[in-house]
Order: C-alpha cells, then structure tokens, then sequence
C-alpha cells in the first residue's frame, strides 16, 4: 500500500520537506525504497535530540510532543521547501510522538503530525494504545503520516481503521497572503492603540489591560498578532484561527519588531509590558548602535507613544518608575501604575501548566 501511495505522490509533483522527531522515522525507509523520490521529496530531517528540535525551530524552548509543536515543526519544514524551490505551492510536514519507552514520562502515548501548505494547515492527533509494542506504534505513526499526506493531495488511502481528531483550517485569502508576505497585515484600518502579543492564550490579565487602556486613551485597542518572529517558524493557520477570539479586534501583521509595527501603525499608542520596553531599549536587538537612536527619532516623527504596564519579572515588580531607559524613549512613554494594574500572570506560564 505504501509504495503505491509513494506513486501518486510523485505524480502529484508537489514538492514537500519532511521533519519528523523520531517516532515515525521509519517511513524514510518506505520512501527510499521507491524510484525517482528524488522528483518530490526534497529533504528530510529527524531532530531527535531536544536540543536538536529546538534548534530546527529556531529557539532555545523546551518543546512536548504536542500538536503545537508538530505544528511549528511543518512550517519550519514548509519554509524550507519554498527556500529550496523557490515556489509558494509546497508542503511542509511535522510529526512529533510519545512511544513505548523504558524511563519515566509524563503523559500517554501519542503521535501528532500536521502538514502545511500555501492554502491550508492540517492537524492529526492519535492516542497510540499503551498495549502495543513500540514497533507497532512506530507503525501507526508511519500510517498517520500517509494519511496526513493523502489527505492534503486528495489521494486516496487504505488506513481507515486509525482513530484520530482532526483539525484542518482552510486560511481565507488574507491570510493567505500575509504568510505568502504579498500582504503586511489583515487590515487597513486606523487604529489609537495597538496591543501586541501572542495571546496563546489570551488571558485575565491581558482582559484588564485592554479595559484600562481603553479608558486611558479613549480608543478600544486592536490586538496585534505578528505571525513572523525573530527567532520561530511563522504561526500556522490553526494557531491563527486559534487566537481570533471573538469580542476582539485582531490584526495579524508580518511585523516581527516594533520598527516594523510602527511602519504599519503610525500614530498608534502602543500597549507593552516594561519588559518588552527594555527590550526595545537594549543595544543589542539593533544591527548596528547608531540604529537605536535612529529608530527612537522614527517613532518621534511617526508620533508613536508607548502606554507600560508593570510585571513581575523574577521576583521584583517593575514597572516604568523602577527602571532606567534612554531619555528618548522615556520621552515616548505613559506609566500605568502598580496600584491601577498587577496580574502576576503569563501565557508562557500557562502553557507551562498545560504540557503534558
């Protein structure tokens, strides 16, 4: 079965990268053992050590074997097939399990696998029955992956016994065109303040921070989503549809630093946390030196202002009062007060909470 579904890959002529972490590995064995692969099948990559994975995704994070992480793992492979064809109508897949092991784990056995491309992103999640051996989970890992693969290129597949969840969201063309880069954000609308974030998830505190803006500057905030950053694969469509919360306005943008942001918004009041403000303060987040202070004089002359709320960062609350910046930036910024605002609370810590 697999051999002829490795067949109509090929004369789906649609390139794709593989990344898997180790479990399911073994369909590069399947794979090989076809003519002419080569024809689709541009690399192939199993970044088995943590260290490894963390690497092929571009940070220093500790990532689980969670659908999120498969997810991050296709786009990274999706932006490598683009990177070596030079073409938007690739794929790229992840697939990150938990098998049979012999030391201690959190959590039950599992296999996730999402593959992305141009138009879509699309998850599969399966719980591997603790009974079987490793080699039999590895099996159905291998099988899941087909099914992802089948899927996605409308082919058809003879591995319906699986049992799995699915999540596919099909992007609307904005978004389309944002990951494409045709596109810098999703909307064209003039907006008071911007208060950007990541939002996964959104929470209590970012709820109250919304509210005191809103009456500080007497303009409801847009929450703005950059789906490119520094130093991550590019947010896939699922987790894009994940934070378009209702009751919000949302704008995705391809602005991964504030000088990006203030491009697209200008005039804005932007909403940060002061550890975002010293950053964007640090020397070190510039190419060159000389660039911050020429940054600092753009956001003057865009009339860009920064409202900063106080967090906890280590054990210490700071807010704007209780730390030094540039006079130039100081020059920029509104303070809002430890008695007005402190939720000690973050969605990294959430998160935290949330693996398995």
């Amino acid at each position: 079965m697999s051999a002829q579904l490795i067949q109509e890959m090929k004369k789906s002529k649609i390139p794709m990268v593989l990344s898997i972490t180790g479990g399911g590995a073994t369909i590069l064995k399947d794979f090989f053992e076809v003519s002419g692969v080569s024809e689709f099948l541009l690399e192939a990559t199993v970044p088995y050590h943590p260290k490894s994975l963390s690497g092929f995704l571009g940070s220093e994070e500790t990532y689980p074997c969670d659908s999120r992480t498969a997810r991050g793992m296709a786009m990274e492979a999706f932006r490598r097939a683009k990177e070596i064809t030079g073409s938007e109508n690739v794929i790229g897949l992840g697939c990150t399990a938990a098998l049979q092991t012999t030391r201690k784990r959190r959590g039950r056995d599992r296999c996730h696998v999402c593959i992305q491309s141009k138009d879509s992103s699309r998850v599969l999640d399966m719980d591997l029955d603790q009974s079987m051996t490793r080699a039999q989970q590895e099996n159905q890992c291998v099988q899941l992956i087909f099914v992802a693969i089948a899927k996605t290129l409308f082919l058809k597949s003879s591995y319906e016994n699986l049992r799995f969840e699915e999540t596919s969201v099909d992007a609307p063309s904005l978004w389309k065109d944002l990951l494409a880069g045709t596109k810098k954000k999703t909307s064209d609308k003039k907006y008071g303040a911007i208060f950007p974030g990541s939002f996964a998830p959104l929470h209590r505190g970012h709820e109250e921070i919304i509210f005191l803006a809103e009456q500080k500057l007497n303009a409801r905030p847009a929450l703005e989503i950059s789906i490119k950053n520094v130093d991550k694969p590019p947010l896939d469509f699922v987790s894009m549809n994940e934070r378009n919360v209702p009751d919000q306005e949302i704008v995705f943008t391809n602005a991964a630093t504030f000088e990006e942001k203030a491009e697209l918004f200008p005039g804005s009041t932007f909403i940060v946390g002061i550890d975002t403000l010293v950053r964007i303060d640090e020397t070190r987040y510039y190419k060159e030196k000389r660039n911050k202070s020429k940054i600092l004089e753009k956001f003057q002359k865009q009339k860009i202002r920064f409202l900063v709320f106080g967090r906890l960062v280590g054990e210490q609350f700071l807010t704007l009062s209780s730390i030094r910046i540039s006079p130039a930036l100081l020059a920029l910024c509104d303070e809002v007060s430890e008695s007005e605002f402190r939720v000690d609370m973050s969605s990294s810590a959430i998160r935290a909470s949330q693996k398995d």
